[in-house]
This record gives C-alpha cells, sequence and structure tokens, in this order.
C-alpha cells in the first residue's frame, strides 16, 4: 500500500532520482505466466484423460471425514468399481465432495482403460475445476500486473516531471 500511495501523499517532495521497482508487476505477470501454462498442462491432460477413458459405474462404499486445524471438515468419497474383465478397483475423488452422496449410492465414473486403477468421478467439476481456478488465478494476475504496470509509469512521471497533481 505504501509504494501505490506515495506518489499522492509526497505531492512535490516526490522528486528523487532513483528509479521505481518494477519487481512487483514482473512478479505478477511472471506468476500469471505460470499459472496459465499449469492450466493448459492440466487442460491437456483432462483431454487425454477424457479420451482416453471408459465410463463405468462405481459404488460409494465409505466417506472420509477430515478436519484442518481450523476445524473446517471437509469429506472425500472412497468408491468401488469393476471392468468387464472382474478386476476391482476401490479409489478416492480428489475433490471434497462426500457431502452429496451416502455409502451404497452408485456413481458415474471414469477409468483409463490403459491405467484402469486412475479414475474419476464423472461429473463436469472433477474433470475441469483445476484447469478453470488456474485460469481465472492467471487472469487476476495478469490483472494486477498490468495495473501495477500502469501505476509504475504514472508514479515515474511524476517522480521525472514533479507532478503535484494526479492528472488522468
Amino acid at each position: 500500500m505504501m509504494g501505490i500511495t506515495k506518489g499522492m501523499s509526497l505531492g512535490a517532495h516526490f522528486q528523487t532520482n532513483r528509479p521505481i521497482s518494477p519487481i512487483p508487476w514482473i512478479l505478477c505477470a511472471t506468476g500469471s505466466g505460470i499459472s496459465l501454462l499449469v492450466a493448459i498442462g492440466t487442460s491437456i491432460y483432462t483431454l487425454y484423460f477424457l479420451t482416453g477413458s471408459t465410463p463405468a459405474t462405481a459404488t460409494i462404499t465409505e466417506i472420509i471425514e477430515r478436519k484442518n486445524d481450523e476445524g473446517n471438515t471437509s469429506y472425500s468419497s472412497v468408491y468401488s468399481y469393476a471392468l468387464p474383465d472382474g478386476q476391482k478397483f476401490t479409489d478416492r475423488s480428489s475433490m471434497s465432495d462426500g457431502r452429496e452422496y451416502q455409502v451404497g449410492d452408485t456413481i458415474p465414473i471414469r477409468y483409463l482403460v490403459s491405467s484402469p486403477h486412475q479414475s474419476r468421478i464423472d461429473y463436469f467439476a472433477h474433470h475441469w475445476s483445476l484447469p478453470i481456478f488456474m485460469i481465472v488465478v492467471s487472469l487476476g494476475l495478469a490483472a494486477v500486473a498490468l495495473g501495477l504496470r500502469w501505476w509504475r509509469e504514472k508514479e515515474q512521471q511524476w517522480a521525472n516531471h514533479g507532478l503535484t497533481q494526479i492528472r488522468w
């Protein structure tokens, strides 16, 4: 907050010859790029998973309850499914969704044919939550980076020209 307001609060006394650091907006831009790469990578894997997987039905066998240090409770579903050849597998949902299900419920899943122990509950949120979240993070960081870059340019103008009023 100090960096954002110092141009307005110092007024005419803000004339210094030191350059204003570009590090904050560069870090935000870098974080945005990394988040975008993670979003692209997880989207590619999700597409790979959806094209290489087979639908099946599973039965909820257990609901795992977890409490974190702050006392918040999350629930995760454990489910079992069988392949057409009779092999049985058990997997756990990677998302906290155990409140939606009861033990004994049947749910749609998808499993990889090449690696049948890898499965997901077959709902949009289970496939696309992480890519969408990372895109939102990337866009948010990009917006902050652009805002900081714009502010840095304005602050540099104030420092170099001794402006005491903000001109929009």
